[in-house]
């Protein structure tokens, strides 16, 4: 089964503003998720099931969302890691 992918305009800023290697990389990577989602390198986010993480090269990371009921895979953002990404996303570990 394919998986349609959904982005939204800040998305596509954040994926043409790469470094053209990485670009190229990426879209190769993105295309891939339609067919298999969960890639081995793909890791689930704590605490966080349907969210995942894919590192890049150069401390870039790849998050997206899978939702398998409606064949989906929500890509959130692309780019270099900032301390807070995933806070910035709402996707912070909770605190106990």
């Amino acid at each position: 089964m394919s998986y349609r992918l959904r982005f939204d305009r800040s998305f596509m800023r954040q994926l043409e503003s790469l470094p053209g290697d990485l670009r190229s990389v990426a879209r190769h990577l993105i295309r891939s998720l339609a067919d298999t989602p969960r890639p081995t390198k793909a890791k689930e986010l704590d605490m966080h099931p349907t969210y995942f993480r894919i590192w890049l090269p150069r401390q870039h990371r790849l998050v997206y969302q899978v939702l398998d009921e409606e064949s989906v895979v929500d890509l959130l953002y692309i780019g270099p890691k900032p301390p807070d990404l995933y806070d910035r996303l709402g996707l912070g570990r909770q605190q106990s």
